[in-house]
């Protein structure tokens, strides 16, 4: 049994994967809410716990190994934040997760821990389990609280090459007057809905329900993003030869509302790749983390 993890901004999911079907084990899911602001012990024992809730499932099956997704910066390779983030995570700066995790799940040295990216972890499950498995080169990216992407050459996630930035990630990339990831997140929704509105709403579901009150306004934002998102999207997709794009995280949950206008836009540029939304949506970054425990595998990715 292998542990796939994905932690994000404010939350932890952990689950069991089985080796030999290569499926999550349903009954061992956990997800809980993590303060990213918070003190570092505090953030720490809550990881802990959801890590201890599904051991404490597998019935004393072996245990092969955990593969955690996490967002940058973060030095992957040797598990520690060595990298101060702004946002989130600040109190554990200069920690070793690796050794910690290590230490307090008391692990022999012959049980890797691993680390990568979240994006690049949506992209390797889709890969693996999802729509990309026929697709030689594709592009993942996660729409929610901020913008993830991964460029995915038979299965691998690239980090540098032709026709892709050069840390292989587009979140950071200049657009319009900010970056990326200020149009293609949740906060953009936010923002744009209360500019034409004067309304508030939290996220993008609470928009796709707001569509029953006001249609005009929700079609405007919506054809907005889509027209943004294919501006943005198509030079990228043109020069690395994409041939298929999948999208996940809370966003993609809005599909109706900007699927085939994405498309329609994406065309206008003469960028003609097909379009998936994910059907595993957070179960491919746990898949594509647990990946990550294969020897084999690990030893192909890029850092």
């Amino acid at each position: 049994m292998i542990l796939g993890v994905d932690i994000g901004g404010n939350y932890i999911t952990v689950a069991g994967i089985d080796t030999k079907t290569n499926k999550i084990l349903e009954t061992s899911f956990v997800s809980i809410s993590v303060d990213s602001k918070a003190e570092a012990n505090e953030i720490l024992d809550r990881w802990l716990f959801a890590l201890r809730k599904v051991i404490d499932t597998l019935n004393n099956e072996p245990l092969e190994g955990i593969g955690i997704a996490i967002p940058g910066p973060f030095d992957y390779h040797n598990g520690i934040f060595a990298f101060k983030m702004e946002q989130k995570y600040a109190s554990l700066f200069c920690l070793n997760i690796k050794e910690i995790l290590k230490k307090k799940l008391q692990l022999s040295d012959d049980i890797p821990i691993r680390f990568y990216n979240d994006a690049a972890c949506f992209g390797i499950g889709e890969v693996w389990r999802g729509k990309l498995k026929s697709i030689k080169r594709g592009l993942g990216i996660t729409l929610g609280a901020g913008f993830g992407a991964t460029f995915l050459f038979h299965g691998l996630p690239l980090l540098s090459g032709d026709g892709i930035p050069k840390d292989g990630e587009l979140y950071h990339i200049t657009y319009k007057d900010g970056i990326a990831d200020d149009y293609f997140s949740t906060r953009w929704f936010v923002k744009r809905y209360k500019e034409i509105t004067d309304a508030s709403i939290n996220n993008v579901k609470e928009l796709t329900e707001a569509s029953l009150e006001n249609d005009v306004a929700v079609e405007q934002v919506f054809d907005e993003f889509s027209q943004n998102l294919a501006d943005f999207l198509s030079p990228w997709l043109k020069s690395y030869d994409a041939e298929a794009i999948v999208i996940g995280g809370s966003i993609a949950k809005a599909w109706p509302f900007f699927a085939s206008n994405l498309e329609k836009k994406l065309n206008s540029h003469n960028c003609f790749v097909k379009i998936f939304k994910s059907e595993l949506q957070e179960k491919a970054i746990l898949l594509g983390s647990a990946r990550l425990v294969n020897d084999t595998f690990y030893k192909g990715l890029a850092f």
